[in-house]
């Protein structure tokens, strides 16, 4: 499973394009607070979903394909947040405490789906592992992280990039 992983990881690099016109097909430019956000989920999903394909003209036709899966994704994935935004609910902190800790539980446990994935869930400090459990699963972007965990968005972003850079070189080392 991990080959797999580390191969689409490899085609992705080869292809950003294929995130890039995804981004600019859903018209968010790049300047946007959200971008990297949707850059990122973007590449996850297009390393997720990887085609073991080998010859130039069987990518060529992956890429399309995974350029309108990964904008259709996304584009499902801003309506759910855009719903989740507009049902407000209040609750009493006991009870968003208990949901914080069974959220974490269950994140956790999908966690270990993914051996390098854990690999680096274990490595990181606590702050890193929250962004990571409201970003990838419960589908914050960096203003909602920030404002949950009471830190800037510009730190939500540099601590994201620490997380990617872990797991980077963790897929190095494991490569070797």
């Amino acid at each position: 499973m991990q080959n797999r992983y580390q191969a689409g990881f490899d085609l992705f690099l080869a292809n950003k394009a294929v995130v890039y016109g995804a981004l600019a097909r859903m018209a968010v430019p790049r300047f946007a607070s959200n971008y990297d956000d949707l850059f990122h989920d973007g590449m996850l999903i297009f390393v997720k979903y990887r085609d073991p394909t080998n010859t130039p003209e069987a990518i060529k036709k992956f890429n399309r394909l995974a350029g309108y899966f990964v904008y259709k994704t996304l584009i499902s994935r801003a309506k759910d947040q855009s719903r989740r935004r507009q049902t407000a609910f209040t609750v009493d902190t006991d009870t968003l405490t208990i949901m914080a800790e069974d959220t974490a539980y269950l994140a956790s446990d999908r966690l270990q789906t993914n051996n390098l994935l854990t690999l680096v869930y274990a490595d990181l400090t606590s702050t890193e592992r929250q962004v990571l459990l409201l970003r990838y699963f419960d589908q914050f972007n960096n203003t909602e992280i920030a404002s949950r965990l009471a830190i800037s968005h510009q730190r939500v972003g540099r601590i994201r990039n620490q997380i990617l850079t872990k797991y980077q070189r963790l897929l190095i080392e494991q490569r070797n």
